[in-house]
């Protein structure tokens, strides 16, 4: 890939995440909140409290990374302060905590319908969104590592990953 292929794709992929995990930051926070004023649902009280928290914790992390490196690979992308252990490491931790939180909300809300009368979750459409937001955003972060890592690649046949920038010649 050259330099305009890579600094393009890079943006796509980090304005994606940056939007992607707004939403999540608000609809968990939303839940978080409104759950911690209201009382959690019945059913798996600690469950939903811990899963909405961790979608939430992982939200907070991707945003605030995708937006520093966003913003620090368009300013100094050649410089090895945004280099691609520096991307790596926090896309790769951000993934990991949107599999926790997706995975486990999933579970959590398998045999749950919401259309359901009598149905004891509270804002039970909301956390089926949550579900979903937190999806979207693993997809993309995956499919992030997977660029990250096909231009660390590279880099090592180029001269190795210690060139420590995301642009491979």
């Amino acid at each position: 890939m050259n330099e305009r292929a890579i600094r393009i794709t890079h943006t796509i992929l980090f304005i994606l995440l940056f939007i992607i995990g707004i939403v999540c930051v608000g609809v968990s926070g939303y839940l978080v909140g409104d759950y911690n004023k209201h009382g959690y649902p019945k059913i798996h009280r600690a469950a939903f409290r811990d899963r909405l928290r961790i979608t939430l914790t992982a939200s907070i992390w991707t945003v605030v990374w995708t937006l520093i490196l966003g913003i620090g690979f368009q300013v100094a992308g050649h410089k090895p302060t945004f280099g691609i252990l520096v991307h790596l490491i926090p896309i790769a931790i951000g993934f990991i905590l949107f599999i926790i939180g997706a995975g486990s909300l999933t579970g959590l809300l398998q045999g749950i319908d919401c259309g359901k009368v009598g149905a004891d979750v509270p804002r039970c459409d909301l956390n089926k969104s949550a579900m979903g937001v937190a999806w979207a955003e693993t997809i993309v972060l995956f499919v992030t590592l997977i660029f990250i890592i096909a231009i660390a690649f590279k880099a090592r046949a180029w001269g190795g990953v210690h060139r420590n920038s995301l642009y491979v010649d």
